[in-house]
């Protein structure tokens, strides 16, 4: 469901007004992925007594979100929302708010940022009416989804945020506008208990890939009752198979996104071994760990089609987190110095078994789409560590093609500060189509070989348009040294526009001691990230 601003009224008790937050990311489920914009009263409730009799009430499941289509055409003669009857026979709002409250659980709801909501051309939204409709969502202790995909600012979403601020309910808001616009992650946060920083999921696998290239760069923003929103688990729907939706469910628990169910929760629909992967506790306990810190993608590895990522866990933990994007098994050694360890105990999450101490490499086959995730404790820190032996920037580069030099000036509209434009120069390379590069010389020293690189990048091409076909929020680059083989790296969303930086860690082999030299091209036809610098690491032993 395409949603631009979701608000969960959370609480029924009577407070000051406050918009609630979570500490950990909400769980619950959701009406839009199986049933679309035609929930009713028979399917809110079953699906509501399904989370309890199936125990995932108990788990945390307890957020039952009743999405589009719940309401009439017309508004009242007070300019009130109306359930539509015919759906809601016993009339919806506090009637079946007290319902789910009865079982324990808490009640959302759906409406737009926009005049009608989403995908309709008739059923009513909240704009123009944000403070009537926040009294009703207070008077019927339910969760908001809010939506408009040309609410590309945080206007709207602000004002609603103070119409819901001003009832005496304690209300948690979910933000939505599809990750679109720019800087989601600085003026989401301080409103919402969560936001979505992506179009809507569907049930195949490339959109897995797509929506985990958007949310790299909200580790920034990422904390104690702020959240992504990666969109509901698309888990038991029969899209992917059971490796996949492991993987699935892996990658949201790591990023800390809200874990919100779109399958019935009905075992006549819904196969048991969904309700399975759903109610892993391990993994969901890394989800809701209350440190609440995103994982990093640590490396990536893309030709060979795998990932490293790894997250900080309370009581000094890991998360490190292996992922097969290939289709067949392959076999995947990690230097666990990439994520800053020497040895530790490891428990393999899935297998729910521990390991032992793991040290040095540590090598694993990984079956095709699998996500293999270990838990690390008594941690023990490497002898070595990278260290800085270069920066390059364009004052070292030589432009080829259609490359070019560009300032960084943000416009003035920009909520972000001047100073993290384009960091950490200020200037950026463009690389925008077939022919262009950008060559540097580099010095490198002993042991000659493969050298690690943070390449600082700059990609916001977002797939919105292109998310239902193979949009991947991925820019292509290739690099390389000393005249070899170009190895292609797929470069993730970087930031909140085209100004914002992050830093991608890759290996690169072919370095010689001494002068080399290291070329940034485009893959094909289509543009790179723009490149802003790399800095060349070497090991050194840390006495």
């Amino acid at each position: 469901m395409a949603i631009t601003q979701t608000s969960w009224l959370l609480l029924a008790t009577r407070v000051g007004a406050t918009l609630y937050k979570s500490a950990t990311p909400p769980m619950g489920w959701n009406s839009y992925n199986y049933y679309s914009c035609n929930p009713s009263e028979e399917i809110i409730t079953s699906n509501a007594r399904g989370l309890v009799e199936l125990g995932l009430a108990d788990l945390g499941y307890d957020h039952v979100t009743t999405d589009c289509g719940w309401m009439s055409r017309d508004r009242d003669a007070d300019g009130r929302l109306q359930w539509d009857p015919d759906l809601f026979p016993s009339g919806g709002g506090k009637v079946l708010g007290d319902y789910l409250h009865d079982l324990g659980l808490k009640f959302g709801l759906y409406s737009g940022a926009g005049y009608y909501q989403c995908g309709s051309t008739d059923l009513p939204a909240s704009l123009g009416y944000e403070e009537i409709d926040a009294e009703s969502f207070a008077e019927w202790d339910s969760p908001v989804d809010y939506e408009d995909p040309v609410a590309t600012s945080p206007t709207r979403h602000q004002k609603m945020a103070e119409a819901l601020n001003s009832t005496d309910r304690a209300i948690g808001y979910f933000i939505c506008q599809w990750g679109i616009g720019t800087d989601l992650g600085e003026w989401a946060p301080p409103i919402g208990n969560i936001y979505r920083i992506s179009n809507d999921i569907y049930d195949e696998w490339r959109s897995i890939w797509r929506i985990t290239n958007q949310v790299v760069p909200f580790h920034r923003s990422t904390t104690v009752g702020a959240f992504p929103d990666m969109d509901m688990l698309i888990v038991g729907l029969g899209g992917l198979s059971r490796e996949e939706e492991k993987f699935h469910f892996s990658m949201w628990a790591i990023n800390k996104a809200a874990m919100k169910i779109g399958a019935p929760a009905l075992l006549d629909i819904t196969p048991a071994e969904a309700f399975d992967i759903l109610s892993n506790k391990e993994v969901i306990a890394i989800n809701q760990d209350p440190l609440a810190k995103q994982a990093r993608l640590v490396r990536r590895y893309t030709e060979e089609e795998w990932d490293i990522w790894a997250g900080e866990l309370s009581d000094s933990r890991m998360v490190l987190g292996m992922a097969n994007w290939r289709n067949e098994s392959q076999t995947v050694q990690v230097n666990l110095a990439a994520v800053n360890v020497s040895k530790a105990s490891a428990r393999d999450v899935w297998a729910s078994e521990d390991i032992g101490t793991i040290s040095d490499t540590y090598e694993v086959e990984l079956a095709g789409h699998e996500m293999k995730l270990l838990v690390l404790s008594d941690i023990a820190l490497p002898k070595s560590a990278p260290q800085p032996a270069g920066y390059y920037s364009v004052a070292n580069s030589t432009l080829s093609g259609s490359a070019a030099e560009v300032a960084c000036s943000r416009s003035s509209s920009s909520s972000s500060s001047s100073d993290a434009e384009c960091a950490p120069i200020g200037s950026k390379i463009t690389i925008p189509g077939e022919g262009a590069s950008a060559a540097f010389d580099v010095a490198a020293s002993e042991p000659e070989g493969t050298k690690l690189i943070g390449v600082d990048y700059i990609n916001y091409e977002l797939a919105l348009g292109t998310a239902w076909d193979w949009g991947s929020n991925t820019r292509n680059m290739t690099v390389a040294v000393n005249g070899g083989e170009p190895k292609r790296w797929a470069f993730p969303i970087s930031g909140g526009d085209w100004w914002e930086s992050d830093r991608l860690f890759i290996e690169v082999d072919g370095f010689k001691s001494g002068k080399n030299e290291v070329v940034f091209s485009v893959s094909g036809n289509s543009a790179a990230p723009d490149l802003v610098g790399f800095e060349i690491f070497d090991t050194l032993v840390l006495i």
